[in-house]
């Protein structure tokens, strides 16, 4: 933990219990819970998850619970945003798995190219997986999991070269979310760049990428509709995403505030989150045509010849699991049978 997270923390402890007093000479105790994450307060997730979810925390409780939400990194940068979750630097962290690599291997079978229509078909899939598979649960033993979604499908942008064929892809240096993005995109003969989405916008503008895939409902957030030129849609993948709560925090909250807090997690937020990127795709799809963007859509044969060269991802993704000794297999033939049933 960084000298400012644990001083940040140490404040907290000093004012996370205040003893309200009413007007009718009985008193309760105000709880102070930290929300913390990387993304700007512009995004769809912070306008209408965090900020309802704040809101609802402390009408419901009556007082008893209050939120204040730190965007934009302020707290922690966005690879340590889970580790500082765990740490109980903050009580409430919202990141991408793909941002620490090796914390969330099982988790990464959502994210394996071209299976979704949309974030909210993805979701649905990802936390039954997470609710009935322990190896998965496993993965997310360290904290108090609130939530966890997918953005929506992932388009490629580009700035100055188009790409309507596999071929026009090969040597680009293009942004990758996480490490299973990383097997897509060298798979389609790119080179691919890791970087929080919060860095997006400056390695654009300086040309130290040549693109990046990522949902269309970031484009409005992440202004990227004043440096991409060029849209390629692909619908090639989604990344998954979590909300989790340091587990100390979520124990000290009363019993009566712990039921409380239940009742607005878990599917109901998941969903509400995959909602809001399929609606907010729509707007960025807006926002790049204001712009006079190039938006092509990837032609039926050319989407093929992008899922063959891609297929390699998910025998390569099963053999590395059961390699280390998890249960890659399994987990690929629990997603395989959910998508069949949907």
């Amino acid at each position: 933990m960084g000298v400012f997270s644990i001083a940040f923390r140490l404040v907290q402890f000093t004012i996370f219990t205040v003893v309200v007093f009413l007007p009718t000479g009985k008193y309760t105790y105000a709880v102070d819970l930290i929300i913390s994450h990387p993304f700007p307060a512009r995004h769809v997730q912070h306008r209408l998850l965090l900020e309802p979810f704040k809101k609802e925390l402390e009408e419901k409780s009556k007082g008893r619970i209050r939120v204040t939400i730190h965007p934009g990194g302020a707290l922690a940068p966005a690879p340590a945003h889970y580790e500082n979750v765990v740490a109980g630097a903050f009580d409430i962290g919202w990141t991408l798995q793909g941002y620490t690599p090796g914390r969330f291997p099982l988790s990464g079978v959502i994210e394996l190219p071209f299976l979704w229509s949309s974030a909210q078909e993805a979701t649905r899939v990802f936390w039954q997986m997470f609710e009935e598979l322990p190896s998965l649960q496993n993965e997310y033993r360290d904290v108090k999991v609130l939530a966890a979604w997918t953005h929506d499908l992932g388009q490629l942008y580009t700035t100055s070269k188009p790409v309507r064929k596999l071929e026009d892809l090969r040597g680009l240096k293009i942004r990758a979310p996480g490490p299973v993005q990383v097997s897509m995109l060298r798979a389609l003969g790119a080179v691919p760049v890791t970087m929080p989405a919060g860095e997006i916008y400056d390695a654009l503008e300086r040309g130290v990428v040549d693109g990046l895939v990522i949902g269309l409902s970031a484009i409005k957030g992440f202004r990227l509709d004043q440096v991409v030129k060029h849209a390629t849609l692909a619908n090639s993948y989604v990344a998954a995403m979590v909300v989790a709560m340091n587990q100390q925090s979520y124990k000290r909250l009363s019993s009566e505030d712990r039921m409380l807090l239940d009742s607005l997690i878990g599917k109901r937020m998941a969903m509400l989150g995959a909602k809001n990127y399929d609606d907010e795709a729509d707007d960025g799809m807006g926002a790049l045509k204001n712009a006079k963007a190039n938006i092509y859509q990837l032609v039926p044969a050319e989407t093929d010849k992008w899922k063959k060269a891609t297929a390699q991802v998910t025998t390569e993704w099963v053999k590395e699991m059961e390699s280390k000794g998890r249960p890659g297999k399994l987990v690929h033939d629990k997603l395989l049978s959910l998508i069949s049933k949907k």
